[in-house]
């Protein structure tokens, strides 16, 4: 991913470039990033920094006029124009396009720039005139800074591969980390699977000064919590208001494009922001397996507003042909974070980016507005961990039970979404820049002053304003069988028919299904749906990824291959007899362990591609 990364040291050895470099070359993902290195002797400072081409921070080193003042940037910060109109009147020079405008906002407001800024964000700015370091990130640590700290230096980087590279010693893995990683998919807290490196704490600003480390946090988001909470009828108001409001900062810079679903939360960008025709480029993704509803609702929605749209269409064959390699490649990107069955996200996005530099997602809307939290546990059955190890799990469940206790927003965007959605992140990030409205800083500041609502507001509030700016759009369904033909509700026909389809879909690929069906419907597959083709029939509408049935045929000699080497099977993690046992009952179809066989082959990766090869 784009990033930046270097080492901090109080007495020059003179190979801190060598180990840059090394460090440097682990984010060259792609060919179409731009890089280069930055050294100040004098300061112990090295840096290497890489940025997609034509993208925000691309524009590394970023100097003020007087050349006193040198920044790097990941990621990207969003201002009202009016702002950025005013700081250009007051005689600075920048482009209104790039992050170049960051060195002259923290010539005027120092420190308090950090607590300012919006986005997903981080970077390490030299003060030349105080010879003040600062390393900081975004309020919620989004955009991830790993690092570490010895007697001699303080090493960083975007990517934990870089600082694996550079320090060997670095390369062991913590068994709480990986207990962690099978009950809740992600690390908790600001730790890694490394036990040396750590992750930059979300809000934070730490200054370096002639070798001595200040470590502040510039974001307390107690004082989001203590606000006074608003009347109902208030509260709607001001969060419209808010939204309308804040859409044009996410379109102000780059060529954007959209990627439209089924849902509501791309839906409402698109009706709030109300695009000239032609302006706001659409796109979609399904597989060749059949057009799921994404992609039969998307180019309605596109086509309602006058933009154009494309459907991306990934073939299931070329996937599973390139499969061993992509796999390796998303382990080694996502730093062993990714799970197994996403490999499809580094092809969709390229090619998202050949539209446009830019996605606009509705990501983190259903989060923040529905309460849909996305981080429930996701353990593998417990014979399958080896006795010695299950006290790691415990472990993880009594973190989680701890961190459980914060307030629930909080804990959404300072937890789950810097650790477990932060993967998904990555891999996008590879490829293209990712926006999305809903962790705008003013919004969530009113979202924290809410007052008591029913587990239907978001979805009500969303249909409202999309009904109130463009009312067109509510005459074509959605995937949550909200809207459509004339008038809202959907038909009970029709909504209850796309409700069948879609649970039909989701029972049929699920890793996991209630009232112990989960074997079950793997046995009905095997010996009646799949020989007779009867999922053509009515399967194949909520989404195009078919793992479970992918693990079983087309993948079961790479699986095999993988999961039963004697490297694997000797791993401290697992009971071996009863991980033979899962993956030879899922490839006869005796049995679904799609999720026991995606943590074991996510966990093997690791080792393999992280601290092996590496």
């Amino acid at each position: 991913m784009p990033g930046i990364t270097g080492i901090i040291t109080k007495q020059v050895s003179g190979n801190e470039k060598n180990k840059v470099d090394a460090m440097l070359k682990c984010m060259l993902h792609e060919s179409f990033y731009t890089h280069g290195t930055y050294q100040s002797q004098k300061n112990g400072l090295f840096v290497g920094f890489c940025a997609l081409e034509k993208s925000f921070a691309d524009c590394m080193p970023i100097f003020n006029e007087n050349k006193n003042i040198v920044l790097f940037l990941t990621g990207e910060t969003y201002h009202d124009l009016s702002d950025t109109n005013a700081l250009l009147q007051r005689g600075h020079n920048f482009s209104s396009q790039d992050a170049t405008r960051l060195v002259h906002m923290y010539e005027e407001e120092g420190e308090n720039l950090f607590n300012n800024l919006n986005g997903w964000f981080n970077g390490i700015l030299l003060d030349l005139r105080s010879s003040n370091i600062i390393l900081f990130n975004d309020r919620f640590g989004i955009r991830r800074i790993y690092y570490y700290e010895s007697k001699d230096c303080f090493a960083f980087s975007s990517e934990a591969k870089s600082l694996l590279k550079a320090f060997p010693e670095l390369r062991e893995i913590s068994f709480r980390s990986v207990g962690e990683v099978l009950t809740r998919d992600c690390v908790l807290q600001n730790r890694t699977y490394f036990p040396q490196i750590n992750l930059l704490p979300p809000g934070s600003a730490w200054t370096f000064h002639q070798g001595n480390l200040k470590k502040k946090v510039y974001f307390d988001p107690a004082k989001l919590e203590n606000q006074p909470i608003l009347p109902k009828e208030q509260f709607v108001e001001k969060l419209e208001e808010t939204f309308i409001h804040i859409l044009p900062r996410y379109f102000s810079t780059g060529k954007v494009g959209l990627g439209v679903t089924g849902g509501l939360d791309t839906r409402v960008i698109m009706a709030c922001l109300n695009p000239d025709p032609g302006t706001l480029p659409c796109y979609t993704w399904g597989g060749t397996y059949r057009d799921i509803f994404d992609v039969r609702f998307a180019p309605k929605v596109a086509a309602a507003c006058g933009q154009t749209h494309t459907v991306f269409r990934l073939d299931d064959k070329q996937l599973l042909k390139e499969y061993p390699h992509n796999v390796e490649k998303v382990a080694y990107i996502s730093d062993g974070l990714e799970s197994t069955d996403l490999t499809d996200v580094l092809y969709f996005n390229r090619l998202a980016r050949d539209i446009a530099s830019v996605r606009m997602t509705g990501k983190y809307g259903s989060q923040v507005i529905k309460g849909i939290f996305g981080f429930p546990a996701r353990p593998p059955y417990r014979n399958l961990i080896n006795q010695d190890f299950v006290q790691y799990l415990d472990m993880a469940d009594k973190t989680t039970a701890e961190l459980e206790k914060k307030h629930r927003l909080t804990l959404l965007l300072q937890g789950a979404i810097p650790w477990w959605w932060n993967s998904i992140v990555t891999l996008e990030s590879s490829q293209i820049e990712i926006r999305s409205p809903f962790l705008d800083n003013d919004f969530l500041k009113l979202l924290y002053q809410a007052p008591p609502l029913d587990s239907k507001f978001g979805v009500k509030f969303e249909l409202d304003l999309i009904a109130k700016t463009k009312p067109e759009l509510m005459r074509i369904p959605t995937t949550g069988t909200y809207g459509g033909n004339a008038s809202w509700p959907i038909p009970t026909i029709v909504k209850n028919s796309i409700n069948l389809l879609m649970i039909l879909d989701k029972i049929y690929i699920r890793e996991r299904l209630p009232y112990n069906m989960t074997h079950v419907v793997a046995r009905l597959d095997k010996l009646l749906i799949s020989p007779l083709h009867l999922d053509h029939l009515i399967m194949g509408f909520a989404d195009f990824r078919r793992y479970r049935k992918w693990f079983r045929d087309e993948l079961s000699t790479y699986l095999q291959d993988i999961l039963l080497d004697e490297k694997t099977l000797n791993r401290p993690y697992w009971n071996k007899s009863i991980l033979k046992k899962i993956l030879d009952d899922h490839i006869h179809g005796r049995g679904t362990y799609l999720r026991e066989i995606r943590k074991v082959l996510q966990l093997e990766l690791t080792h393999r591609v992280l601290l092996e090869k590496i």
